[in-house]
């Protein structure tokens, strides 16, 4: 125990910081959540308890420490002050011409698809172009090369990466497919796998496919890092892994009616 929680902060080591300490598959959620959910309360609520801030910890990683904290801070940040990221706003209206982006939309979909914090935290990097393509590392001179790691043909920008690559349109279609099945009936474009959408029947049914669409952004990001082709089949693993950690989050927060009204609509084969 002594090795898994933090002294310094009197609290326990996130999910991420015991993947990179302790070299573990950061596929193994469900054993980190088993593990914390066996401790005894009375060392929980001894940790919560005596859980004062160190004194020369900077504000920053006051908040960046507090793991049930971040997501709502950074939320607050962008929904109050969404005019502080203007640069960003400016490229993407750019990209996207003279459809006028729904930036309150954009910053609060990922908070409302998902209840799991690496996928927000990941289209939170994407809103930001925050994303380590072939064409920023190769100018960085962090790669030889600033083509796509899929195709080899093109610059590997957000758009071609996500979007334009011959390898991953088919993906794309694939969902397309896969949703359908579900009635569940989009159309897809860059636009809303970029920033999502809210036009289906009902809440619960736009929070699905953006939960889908985000979870394939990251997939590819993933399979790009793995030099690997994103593979649908292998898309759906990660998507039954994913909802399943959804549930494991719903059950640990008495929330278990709102997952399954939402998720009552997928089944797998």
């Amino acid at each position: 125990m002594g090795d898994f929680d933090t002294r310094w902060a009197n609290d326990f080591y996130c999910f991420d910081n015991i993947c990179y300490i302790y070299g573990i598959p950061s596929n193994n959620f469900l054993k980190y959540y088993t593990l914390i959910k066996s401790i005894p309360i009375h060392i929980k609520s001894e940790i919560n308890t005596n859980n004062t801030p160190c004194t020369q910890t900077t504000f920053v990683e006051n908040i960046l420490g507090r793991k049930n904290k971040t997501n709502k801070i950074f939320y607050t940040l962008q929904i109050k002050n969404p005019t502080e990221n203007y640069k960003i706003q400016n490229k993407w209206q750019v990209l996207f011409g003279e459809k006028e982006l729904n930036w309150k939309h954009i910053f609060t979909m990922p908070y409302k698809a998902t209840i799991e914090s690496t996928l927000r935290n990941f289209q939170y990097k994407y809103i930001h172009r925050i994303i380590a393509t072939n064409k920023y590392l190769f100018k960085c001179k962090l790669s030889n090369s600033n083509l796509c790691d899929f195709c080899s043909e093109n610059i590997e920008t957000i758009e071609h990466l996500f979007w334009e690559c011959k390898h991953i349109q088919p993906i794309w279609n694939q969902l397309i497919s896969f949703l359908e099945q579900h009635q569940l009936n989009v159309n897809l474009s860059f636009l809303n796998v970029s920033f999502g959408i809210n036009s289906l029947k009902s809440i619960d049914c736009n929070n699905i496919v953006n939960f889908m669409v985000i979870l394939m952004k990251y997939f590819i990001l993933n399979m790009k890092y793995k030099k690997q082709v994103p593979n649908f089949n292998c898309f759906v693993h990660s998507l039954k892994l994913k909802i399943q950690i959804e549930k494991e989050i719903a059950l640990s927060n008495d929330t278990l009616q709102i997952f399954e009204q939402k998720w009552n609509r997928i089944k797998f084969s």
